[in-house]
C-alpha cells in the first residue's frame, strides 16, 4: 500500500475497537447503548470539501447515524464528544482513509430494548456483543442460544460467589433452572428480599428457566430445529434478561 493508498472501508474489527477505546477513555457507561443501537455511515467525499481542515490529503469524510431507543440515544448524545473521538480512533484513518465529520441520532420506538448485566470478562463481552448484534438485526430467534449460554455462565458465577454447588458429586454441571433454584433458596434463607412478591417471582423463575432450556434445545439455532416464531422469541428474551437484571441488582445493592 502506497503512502496515500487507503481502503476506504470500515476496519473489520471496527465495533470491537470502538468498545475497547471507550473502555480505555473511561466511557464504559455508554458501551451497552452503543451495542444496542443500530448505526449507518455515509461517505461524503474528500474531507477537505466536506469542511474538515488539516492534513487530509486523499482522506474522505464520513457521517454516522445512530438509531435506538430514546433512553440510549439521549445517553449517547450527552457523551457525543467521547463517542466521536473513539469512533475516529477505531476508524484507523491511516489505513481506512476515513475521518468522522458528524454523528446524527434517530429515536426509534420499534427496538426491542433489553439490558444485560454488565459483567467483566472476554466471554461475557463476546456473548453480549453477539446478543445485541442479533437484536439490532431484529432477529430475536438468533439470541435464544447465546442468551442461554450467557445466563448459565452468569448464574454459575453468582453461585460460586456464595459457595453454592454448581455440579453434582460426579462433576456434572447443574442445568440452568437448577442454578436458579439454588440461588432462590439462598436468597430466602438469608432474608435478602423485602417483599414476598419478588421472592415468589424469583422462585417461579425456576420453571421459567426450565422451559427456556427446552426452547434453546428444541426451538433455537443451537441444533437443527424448527425455530420459534419472532413474537415468542422476543417475549422469552425479555423475560430472561429481566430476571438476570434483577439478580445483578440484588448482588450489587
Amino acid at each position: 500500500m502506497g503512502q496515500f493508498d487507503f481502503t476506504y472501508e470500515l476496519p473489520n474489527d471496527f465495533n470491537n475497537r470502538v468498545i475497547q477505546f471507550l473502555k480505555q477513555s473511561g466511557s464504559s457507561d455508554i458501551i451497552q447503548a452503543f451495542q444496542r443501537c443500530k448505526y449507518e455511515f455515509d461517505e461524503l467525499g474528500y474531507a477537505y470539501y466536506a469542511g474538515i481542515s488539516g492534513d487530509n490529503w486523499n482522506k474522505k469524510a464520513v457521517d454516522f447515524t445512530f438509531e435506538g431507543t430514546k433512553k440510549d440515544i439521549e445517553l449517547l448524545k450527552t457523551r457525543n464528544k467521547s463517542l466521536e473521538e473513539n469512533i475516529q480512533k477505531a476508524l484507523r484513518p491511516s489505513i481506512s482513509g476515513y475521518l468522522i465529520r458528524n454523528i446524527q441520532y434517530i429515536i426509534s420506538d420499534e427496538n426491542l430494548e433489553i439490558i444485560l448485566p454488565e459483567e467483566c470478562g472476554e466471554t461475557f463481552e463476546t456473548l453480549s456483543r453477539d446478543i445485541y448484534d442479533a437484536l439490532n438485526k431484529d432477529e430475536p430467534t438468533l439470541v435464544l442460544d447465546r442468551l442461554h449460554t450467557y445466563s448459565t455462565k452468569f448464574l454459575r458465577e453468582i453461585c460460586n460467589k456464595h459457595s453454592i454447588s454448581i455440579a453434582d458429586d460426579r462433576g456434572n454441571n447443574y442445568p440452568l433452572h437448577s442454578l436458579a433454584g439454588s440461588l432462590s433458596k439462598y436468597y430466602k434463607a438469608n432474608n435478602v428480599f423485602q417483599s414476598d412478591f419478588v421472592e415468589q417471582t424469583l422462585k417461579m423463575s425456576i420453571s421459567t428457566f426450565e422451559k427456556y432450556n427446552e426452547i434453546r434445545n428444541s426451538q433455537s439455532y443451537a441444533h437443527d430445529n424448527d425455530i420459534l416464531n419472532k413474537a415468542e422469541a422476543t417475549y422469552a428474551v425479555t423475560i430472561v434478561t429481566a430476571t438476570l437484571t434483577l439478580i445483578h441488582k440484588i448482588e450489587n445493592q
